[in-house]
């Protein structure tokens, strides 16, 4: 049943695929209507949600704060003050904007944090751990399996074959949470059952995560106004209403899927003891509780949610790419190439980290620090021109890494002083060209 999924997906990605510019191919060409754009914005989002299932497993409801309300709050400041100026000066990509206001050298630097900040690796990891809990795959196998499936309709069929099947998916991630979470409720009870059975303060705000720790998130999720996928899909939108229209329904639906998965996450604590977890807690809890016909669609949930994720994340490295390669031809044949290097990348980056949160930890932590304020400078000022720009990247991705390197010293995350020392650098530099 789910290896007939994923062909069915493949299938679905690979009709209508005849283009006749670039711009089609990449942004279809700028015609998302409002369900695609819906969809599209929605799905892309939720990659990673065994992690969301294994924090909220180990750390209750404070989750929702970290991966859910911050993260609205960027959308927000997206909807209303950014979105609209990427729209209206036709910001496609994130370096070609570097490149055309500070250079090449800048352009080329912001190109290569873009590509680790968009790997699809994290998704492929946990690609990886749902086909070996149902196979017992070998997991660089799975991960191969995984980019097969997400990428062989991308390079036919382009951002309209992900629009296609983020269509499909995002009506099953929806889907399957709901059913697991009235199993749940029907076998065990609502709220009064978490309250009583649910590990001490989990149902509480008020965790015993550290402060410094959950404020590093805050600054990951500003992430929101960096991260390529996003400016791909605001570019692509048919025009403003639609655009506004999308972002607000996306919050909302956001908002709708957090409390399915956090509330199943939350069971999951209820039910299973911290010291029987030998997978995933949303998988364990569903082969507690389901039928197997009902497990088996819960797993296509699981699988649709991470695969929208891999094909967007993959087509945004890869057009990253295709944009630094210097030749006559054409942008689609580029953005191809920049498939199976982005390809290639990801395994690397799969082997050589061990857990998925590390990975958003670490590249979110860099990207932001080094990205974050140039970029919104560039958004609300399209003039905005300073000296050594190529600085006001380098080092302070250096000094976010470096953190890193040296074991958090002073138990401070890397992201406070990256940020800290883009910010001086910035006003340091704007002060000696108006001298």
């Amino acid at each position: 049943m789910i290896v007939l999924y994923l062909f069915i997906i493949l299938l679905i990605g690979l009709l209508k695929n005849n283009y006749s510019s670039d711009e089609e191919f990449i942004f279809s060409s700028r015609k998302l209507t409002l369900p695609a754009f819906v969809a599209t914005f929605v799905t892309t989002w939720y990659g990673g949600i065994l992690e969301v299932g294994r924090f909220t497993f180990e750390n209750g409801i404070i989750t929702w704060v970290i991966f859910g309300f911050f993260y609205y709050i960027a959308a927000l400041f997206l909807l209303v003050f950014i979105a609209p100026r990427i729209h209206r000066n036709n910001i496609n990509t994130i370096p070609g904007y570097f490149h055309k206001n500070f250079g090449y050298t800048s352009g080329l630097l912001s190109s290569i944090i873009i590509l680790f900040l968009s790997s699809p690796a994290p998704y492929l990891m946990i690609f990886a751990t749902i086909f070996n809990h149902i196979y017992d795959i070998n997991y660089i196998y799975s991960i191969f399996i995984g980019l097969l499936f997400s990428i062989s309709y991308i390079i036919l069929g382009g951002f309209k074959s992900i629009i296609r099947t983020d269509k499909i998916q995002f009506v099953l991630m929806y889907t399957g949470f709901v059913i697991i979470l009235i199993k749940l409720y029907t076998d065990f009870g609502g709220i009064s059952f978490l309250i009583n059975h649910a590990p001490q303060g989990h149902l509480e705000l008020s965790n015993k995560l550290p402060i410094g720790y959950l404020l590093s998130w805050l600054f990951i999720s500003m992430i929101t106004f960096i991260d390529p996928n996003i400016f791909h899909r605001v570019y692509s939108a048919k025009n403003k209403k639609i655009l506004s229209k999308g972002i607000l329904y996306s919050i909302v639906l956001w908002m709708i899927f957090d409390f399915l998965t956090i509330s199943t996450g939350l069971y999951a604590s209820a039910i299973i003891k911290s010291s029987d977890i030998t997978s995933s807690p949303y998988l364990m809890l569903s082969d507690m509780v389901l039928p197997p016909y009902l497990q088996v669609f819960f797993i296509i949930s699981l699988l649709s949610i991470v695969m929208s994720t891999i094909d967007s994340f993959t087509f945004t490295s890869a057009i990253t790419i295709g944009n630094e390669i210097k030749n006559k031809k054409s942008m689609k044949f580029n953005t191809r190439i920049g498939l199976l290097i982005t390809s290639i990348i990801a395994v690397v980056i799969c082997i050589s980290f061990n857990k998925v949160i590390d990975i958003w930890y670490v590249f979110g932590s860099i990207g932001a620090s080094s990205l974050l304020i140039p970029l919104i400078k560039i958004i609300f000022n399209t003039n905005y021109k300073i000296n050594y720009p190529t600085l006001t990247l380098l080092i302070p991705a250096s000094i976010a890494s470096i953190w890193i390197y040296l074991g958090y010293p002073y138990n401070i995350d890397p992201i406070f002083p990256g940020i800290l020392s883009s910010f001086i650098l910035n006003k340091t530099i704007h002060k000696l060209n108006e001298i």
